[in-house]
């Protein structure tokens, strides 16, 4: 079974087109998470690439937390490696690889983020059975799309997080995307 598999994805030689200023001006992790991100939680970064957020979330959690980056190249986690390597972050956040047919969380969370990445995986279904039990009551789940995935697609998704219990809190404007926060009552 590969219901985790991506039809598409940003292949390890592409990651300084993830993780460099022009992304970071129109996509600035900081003022995005900022709102969202609490001391103490618990964040899993799914799909996570060379880790902008993760290392984002990871500073606004002043190393009172922990921070999951999962991620199906062992490369891109080995870049986030490299980058917190000696850091105060290094030990906050946990490296995760995934396969193609598990994401292999094991723990709660009470923030799960998805950027840029949920329309890259077959099953959304599959996918959300597993990540979205483990979020916390109160728990709040990002997705973020680029616009070139159609609104009807987006609505899609969204409305599969809904049905497991997921409510909105509030929409998002990100540049060249299209963004929401859902709550888990």
């Amino acid at each position: 079974m590969e219901k985790f598999k991506k039809q598409s994805y940003c292949h390890l030689r592409l990651a300084g087109l993830l993780d460099n200023k022009l992304r970071r001006y129109f996509h600035n992790p900081n003022e995005i998470l900022k709102p969202f991100i609490k001391k103490d939680m618990t964040v899993l970064d799914f799909g996570c690439g060379p880790g902008v957020f993760s290392i984002e979330i990871a500073q606004l959690l002043e190393v009172s937390g922990k921070v999951i980056s999962v991620d199906m190249q062992q490369g891109m986690l080995d870049i986030i490696k490299r980058k917190i390597k000696g850091t105060s972050i290094e030990k906050i956040i946990e490296l995760q690889k995934c396969t193609q047919e598990t994401v292999g969380l094991n723990v709660n969370v009470d923030f799960a983020l998805m950027f840029y990445v949920v329309h890259e995986v077959p099953s959304k279904k599959d996918l959300f059975d597993e990540i979205l039990p483990k979020i916390n009551n109160g728990g709040l789940l990002m997705i973020v799309e680029p616009k070139a995935v159609s609104k009807k697609t987006f609505d899609d998704i969204i409305d599969s997080a809904k049905k497991y219990g997921f409510e909105e809190h509030s929409l998002l404007k990100i540049a060249f995307s299209r963004g929401i926060v859902l709550r888990k009552p």
